[in-house]
């Protein structure tokens, strides 16, 4: 009788040393779940900071893309994480990002471009993050597809707006271009002397020699690596899209 009652003993200690391993296990769970979506926030307002800095810089490069009377709600939608401008373009509402970055790489004349590449940066941006459903989420509640789509698109933005010409074989965006290579597109180019006469070379605040303006692509770099950072939180590990996928990628309305 003795030796059963020690063993009683013996397995209701057993029972309640379990009972706390399992307890510890899922608190630790709870708060490493809690750390990773507090971390993921902080890399997802880090992406909406560093698209109003892009914004800024390519209003400022391309000053006739844009619609200035529109330039204030762009910037209070992203920074309130809103979705509730829809811009009008051949008779109809675009609401899709593929939509705007259309129309942002089309080679034919767009009024406002910066506003469609802008915008549809945002609406991808917003869909990935899930900003319509107005919660934190635990970082296993992330759509991944959306979030692999993010990265993959946001490299094929990044390439595009480097590369990409209109029906006239100019540049829809000056990004990397120097203030004396954009002077020079705009003079008369039979002129053998012209690039001596140009502003920024003639009062030698820049040179011919000087490397080009990466400024626009670090924003972008910078938020895909606050991208990777999310991905690896949710389980994905990122990967650089090949050079051949990325130039047969088409934005289709």
């Amino acid at each position: 009788m003795k030796e059963l009652k020690q063993l009683r003993v013996l397995l209701f200690i057993v029972l309640i040393f379990s009972f706390q391993a399992c307890v510890s296990t899922s608190s630790i769970k709870s708060i490493a779940q809690t750390n990773s979506a507090s971390q993921i926030e902080e890399y997802k307002s880090e992406v909406l900071k560093l698209l109003l800095k892009y914004k800024e810089k390519l209003d400022l490069r391309n000053p006739y893309s844009c619609n200035k009377d529109l330039a204030s709600n762009i910037n209070h939608q992203i920074r309130s994480k809103q979705d509730y401008i829809n811009i009008i373009e051949n008779d109809k509402k675009l609401k899709t990002y593929e939509e705007y970055l259309h129309y942002a790489f089309s080679e034919n004349e767009i009024r406002n471009r910066n506003d469609f590449l802008i915008l549809g940066m945002y609406k991808l941006i917003y869909q990935a993050f899930a900003y319509q459903k107005n919660h934190t989420f635990a970082a296993s509640q992330y759509d991944k597809k959306s979030m692999i789509k993010l990265y993959e698109t946001l490299q094929v933005i990044r390439w595009k707006v480097r590369t990409n010409k209109d029906k006239n074989n100019q540049y829809l965006f000056k990004t990397w271009q120097n203030n004396w290579q954009l002077e020079l597109e705009n003079s008369d180019l039979n002129d053998l002397n012209i690039i001596k006469q140009l502003k920024y070379i003639k009062n030698n605040q820049e040179s011919i020699f000087d490397h080009s303006n990466f400024s626009f692509e670090i924003l972008i770099s910078s938020m895909l690596v606050n991208i990777e950072h999310i991905l690896r939180k949710i389980n994905i590990e990122p990967y650089e899209m090949g050079i051949s996928a990325i130039k047969s990628f088409v934005f289709i309305l």
